[in-house]
């Protein structure tokens, strides 16, 4: 994969890149992105490539970018279709490690 840099200070643990590829995930996105930045491990990148939604979602990941230098918000000007949406989230990563997550996807405190 790309070579990583360090989001923390501790530049021995490496980067893990997490995919979340969204198409109108307003209902429980908000709760996904949370139990990402909720993890014991902070060396990680959320990288959001939000395929053109209609509802509320790009609010709640600008909302959350914003306030976390982690979190990497990209929106598609038009819908791209599942599979190349999942792609560019992919392309987009710089981590070590890449692991996917879904908009209504919630994970352990200790997962990564």
């Amino acid at each position: 994969m790309k070579s990583s840099s360090s989001n923390t200070s501790n530049s021995q643990e490496p980067l893990i890149s997490i995919g979340l590829p969204v198409f109108n995930g307003s209902n429980f996105l908000a709760e996904a992105i949370e139990s990402v930045l909720n993890q014991t491990y902070k060396n990680f990148e959320l990288i959001i490539s939000d395929n053109a939604s209609t509802d509320s979602t790009p609010e709640i990941c600008e909302k959350f970018a914003s306030e976390d230098g982690r979190i990497q918000y990209y929106r598609n000007e038009k819908n791209l279709g599942a599979g190349a949406n999942y792609d560019r989230c992919f392309h987009l990563s710089s981590g070590e490690f890449f692991k996917w997550i879904a908009h209504d996807d919630i994970i352990e405190q200790k997962y990564l």
